[in-house]
């Protein structure tokens, strides 16, 4: 297991020595509300853009959906997501669409100076069908799992995640495919993210720094250097006893 994991490894960094790059910027705002001990919801809404951070439009993401709360650490979420895509760095008219099935297991944990969320997730994708820059009749089916880990540090440990908090994220986001009609490679792609968060108020958190995308696609490997920035808005609307 050991000498495939290092072959793997070593597949990866000589491969991406002849990936595509592309510079982007990738903005997101994530909101998750707690209505009742049991029940709440997740919207989360992304703005993506590329060739050189801004010369065309990359992605637009609205996702939604249904948590039931388990318990404070533990919830499970199911929803749907519209995602119009813009393949092509020359026509911005060229817009694909996709409708996302989803559903994940998210769990969160803080001690003191330190907080760990994951969640795995699993999407049943629905991506019209195209022929070099047209979209023709039919669907592509892809089925995926990823899997997310994001650890924050605070800088300043009084303040226990609260408003003017300030620490340090690091994420790692994977990505496979578990069945794709099209046949497309099983490893999809994988999000490194390192940078900087600070607490605006007690709901609301924003974050800013770079990310690094390996993807696997029908056109080649691609690896993207990303500045990303992201608002997490938290509330808990249960009725105080």
């Amino acid at each position: 297991m050991k000498h495939k994991t290092l072959l793997f490894l070593f597949v990866l960094l000589f491969n991406l020595g002849y990936a595509n790059t592309d510079k982007q910027l990738w903005f997101g705002f994530l909101h998750q509300a707690r209505l009742t001990n049991h029940w709440g919801y997740w919207i989360d809404i992304h703005h993506r853009t590329k060739n050189d951070f801004s010369n065309n439009f990359h992605v637009e993401l609205f996702r939604a959906g249904g948590t039931y709360f388990i318990n404070d650490q533990w919830r499970v979420t199911g929803g749907y997501a519209f995602i119009p895509q813009f393949p092509s760095l020359t026509n911005q008219s060229f817009v694909r669409l996709e409708h996302r099935l989803w559903h994940q297991v998210f769990h969160t944990f803080t001690k003191k100076s330190f907080r760990l969320t994951q969640y795995l997730r699993n999407e049943q994708r629905l991506l019209q069908k195209t022929s070099g820059e047209k979209i023709i009749d039919g669907y592509v089916f892809r089925d995926r799992l990823r899997y997310s880990l994001m650890l924050h540090f605070l800088f300043n440990k009084s303040k226990a995640f609260k408003q003017n908090s300030v620490g340090a994220v690091v994420a790692n986001e994977s990505f496979v495919n578990a069945y794709s009609s099209d046949k497309v490679n099983w490893y999809d792609q994988n999000r490194a993210f390192g940078g900087l968060f600070y607490q605006l108020t007690n709901a609301l958190q924003l974050q800013v720094g770079y990310m690094n995308v390996f993807a696997r696609t029908p056109k080649g490997d691609e690896v993207i250097h990303a500045v990303r920035l992201f608002a997490f808005y938290t509330l808990d609307l249960r009725k105080k006893k």
